[in-house]
């Protein structure tokens, strides 16, 4: 079989997306697995690219899997306990949620770049519970187009492995948007501190990559001074879960606050915007 070609992806950040799809593939096949993703091992195998620079990244590994777990539970209980849900899956690359959840109620939007979409258009094709965007998330419009076909929704935003490659004052501008547009309902993004940061050049998977870690949130509660209905409601820490995975040296360092708390998942609520 003739395998999709993936030169169309030239954009740093959106290479990425092979990280997550591989790491999430390699899990599956782990006995000991923390998640299943059988669609994600069936896009490695039909696509033209070369995983195996990435193939020792343990530790990109088992962070990545923790964060699809975190998410897919937070996912989970919202389609649970909303009668119309809307969920936005913002720098979605080959992301394959609804089908891990089992999707069986409300409308997922993917949003990411152009050449992005054409790619995920191919290998997960839209339908009327999943629909593509195709746009990069700093172009507004998206917010509008969402809120008026759904304007009753509540909305979960999820952001996964995306906004830490972007600078301070490109983020603000979407989380205010998103906040001001699109709630009430929750926001759940993954970040790392400025000591995080640093350590991009050394990490497993992105030192094979041209992207690399620029916004450093080293308080929580920074976007909830950004918008007044961003309520911060629990932050996760990767080293805090599935201890048995990490190996010797994360557990060591996991013993330093200033490296345990370096990366971590953020979950907000958003209660109605103020007109």
């Amino acid at each position: 079989m003739q395998k999709i070609n993936t030169e169309g992806i030239s954009d740093a950040v959106a290479d990425t997306l092979f990280i997550t799809l591989y790491m999430r593939c390699l899990e599956t096949r782990r006995p000991d697995r923390i998640i299943k993703d059988q669609a994600a091992c069936n896009i490695v195998e039909s696509v033209d690219y070369d995983f195996s620079k990435y193939d020792d990244a343990i530790r990109s590994q088992v962070g990545i899997c923790i964060r699809v777990q975190y998410f897919d539970e937070i996912a989970r209980r919202f389609l649970d306990n909303n009668a119309s849900p809307v969920v936005i899956n913002l720098g979605c690359g080959l992301d394959t949620r609804s089908t891990r959840i089992g999707l069986n109620k409300g409308t997922f939007y993917n949003i990411d770049l152009p050449e992005v979409m054409e790619l995920r258009d191919k290998l997960l094709p839209p339908d009327e519970h999943n629909i593509s965007i195709h746009k990069s998330m700093f172009d507004p419009s998206w917010t509008q187009e969402i809120r008026e076909k759904h304007p009753q929704a509540n909305i979960l935003i999820m952001a996964e492995g995306v906004f830490m490659f972007f600078p301070e004052d490109e983020i603000r501008p979407v989380l205010e948007q998103v906040a001001r547009s699109l709630s009430p309902g929750e926001l759940v993004f993954d970040a790392c501190t400025a000591f995080g940061c640093r350590m991009s050049s050394r990490h497993d998977t992105l030192k094979h990559t041209n992207a690399s870690f620029q916004w450093a949130l080293n308080d929580d509660t920074l976007p909830e001074r950004w918008a007044s209905n961003l309520h911060l409601q629990n932050v996760a820490y990767y080293m805090d879960k599935e201890k048995k995975r990490w190996d010797n040296l994360s557990r060591f360092m996991s013993m330093f606050p200033i490296l345990s708390k370096a990366f971590k998942m953020l979950h907000f609520q958003m209660t109605p915007a103020q007109a």
